[in-house]
């Protein structure tokens, strides 16, 4: 494996690959942070909607067949996921920074990672870790009872 995630606290986490190591803690903050992109990605979206004179009503495509109205968001709905995925982007690029000293692009080239389903694997773990979904294995000596 290129990379490890190993607990060595309850919140503590260690990264380890190659011959680095780091260390870093889990706490409520990192989740409410999280809770909030979606929400901050809206207010984004729709701030620069506005600034330029367009509204997410004006992104809804009404069609009438058979007598009925029906409504398409799949404008919003795409745009809406663009500015959520730059949201998300950007806090993982903070939050490594903030963490390994390196953004995101950069831990995944130094760890090694090419493959699409290799850089998907350790962006769903690392941010599974951070929420507390997953708590990693622990060391070996970390549990022993002697």
């Amino acid at each position: 494996m290129k990379y490890e995630f190993i607990s060595t606290t309850l919140d503590e986490i260690e990264l380890k690959y190659k011959d680095k190591s780091f260390k870093f803690k889990r706490d409520l903050n990192i989740i409410k942070e999280m809770q909030l992109i979606t929400k901050n990605a809206r207010v984004k979206m729709i701030k620069e909607l506005s600034s330029q004179g367009i509204s997410l009503k004006d992104l809804v495509i009404e069609k009438h067949e058979n007598g009925k109205t029906y409504y398409d968001n799949t404008n919003k709905d795409e745009l809406e996921t663009t500015y959520q995925n730059e949201a998300v982007m950007e806090f993982f690029d903070n939050k490594c920074l903030e963490i390994f000293n390196m953004d995101l692009t950069t831990l995944i080239t130094d760890i090694g990672l090419t493959a699409e389903d290799e850089i998907s694997k350790f962006s769903e773990e690392f941010t599974n870790i951070l929420t507390g979904n997953i708590i990693p294995k622990r060391r070996e000596s970390d549990t022993s009872n002697t």
